[in-house]
């Protein structure tokens, strides 16, 4: 045990010495999840499918054996319905009236889902388109729009000094990839026409990064599992900015050229507990319950971006039935969500419902989201 304590203490310091220089302005990638997001966002012990694999790096070790062949995730921010009927219904009063005030989003994982995950190995390839559009006025809105191809691998080892029941493992995540990003403007008159050329002049911006996650995972008897997982430890990244999206596609000149950045810095603590009782009784065949606390220094590294402790937390229950249905509550960022999970093997779907806090205070601008995920195993 007193060389568990070591090995985790000196993991954190690394951790926390590597960061206290770095100052983030480049989003970290999130790839959206239904599971997670039914769950209470990510959680550091849960690495049981090919979907959690970029949740801890150290679950590689006890992860079954799953290829992923493809998958099609697609996620709704807002009124998105809304906006999508004022305009196939061509009301520009209506549009108007609507995006007043809105914050409204889209997100696509997929087709590009492409992994494999087992015996100690994890590497992946994804595609994963983002939109997000607000306004404070009824007559023009902010958009931004970009798409991130991520390519990661990565190893996980179990400590010499684990036994039967206790057992400590250790990973790493290496993750590299590209993002091009539009951010711009544009009125309603241009959201009626549809034309996608309007935001393709919009300034564009093309990013390059790669970096790493450490993780480890501690378990007794798997029926309490503890993980505690270092994101982008450290990811450099690499922009380009050019006046719109042509001048990049013909390689003009940057109007502004190699700019340097690193992604934020998160440290993740979480705990999974999953009961030994037999309920098959009731057809109850697993229980999982996560409990999780996000960025745990940001109030330290990053006090500029800091938030309430509340919306670091995050709760979630997963119950499976008859092995194939998965009910799943949760509690994030001071929000509800709920969803479900149906696993026929080679295909499996899942749906999410929950909410989102946009502010850095619980309850001061939250956000409905909606998620649904079709994905392909093996």
């Amino acid at each position: 045990m007193h060389s568990i304590r070591k090995t985790v203490i000196l993991i954190i310091l690394a951790l926390c010495v590597s960061t206290l220089s770095l100052q983030a302005v480049e989003p970290s990638v999130e790839l959206i999840s239904p599971r997670d997001a039914a769950l209470g966002g990510r959680h550091a012990a849960l690495t049981d499918t090919f979907s959690s694999l970029l949740n801890n790096p150290a679950g590689f070790y006890t992860a079954p054996e799953q290829l992923s062949i493809a998958e099609i995730t697609i996620g709704l921010k807002g009124p998105m319905f809304s906006v999508a009927d004022a305009i196939i219904g061509g009301e520009l009063s209506d549009l108007s009236e609507l995006i007043n005030g809105i914050y409204a989003g889209l997100d696509l994982l997929g087709p590009l889902s492409f992994g494999y995950v087992g015996e100690g190995l994890g590497f992946g390839i994804y595609n994963q388109g983002n939109l997000r559009m607000w306004s404070n006025n009824s007559l023009t809105a902010n958009v931004k729009a970009w798409d991130d191809i991520v390519l990661t691998g990565g190893y996980a080892y179990r400590m010499p000094f684990s036994g039967d029941v206790q057992a400590l493992d250790a990973g790493v995540l290496l993750k590299g990839g590209f993002r091009g990003t539009i951010d711009g403007g544009i009125s309603v008159v241009d959201i009626m026409d549809l034309d996608a050329s309007t935001l393709l002049d919009e300034p564009f911006a093309f990013t390059s990064f790669i970096g790493l996650d450490l993780g480890l995972r501690y378990s007794i008897n798997d029926t309490w599992v503890f993980g505690l997982v270092g994101r982008d430890v450290y990811t450099p990244t690499l922009t380009n900015e050019y006046a719109n999206f042509d001048d990049f596609i013909n390689g003009v000149t940057p109007v502004a050229q190699d700019q340097y950045d690193v992604m934020q810095f998160q440290l993740d603590l979480g705990m999974m507990f999953r009961p030994k009782a037999d309920l098959s009784l009731y057809s109850i065949s697993d229980i999982k319950i996560l409990l999780d606390y996000t960025d745990l220094l940001d109030f330290w590294i990053y006090p500029e971006l800091s938030s309430n402790p509340v919306l670091h937390i995050g709760f979630g229950t997963e119950v499976t039935v008859m092995e194939i249905l998965d009910i799943r509550v949760g509690f994030s960022q001071g929000l509800l969500s709920a969803g479900l999970g149906l696993d026929l093997s080679y295909f499996t779907m899942n749906a999410a419902m929950f909410g989102t806090e946009r502010s850095t205070e619980p309850g001061i601008a939250p956000v409905y989201n909606l998620q649904l995920g079709l994905e392909f195993r093996k």
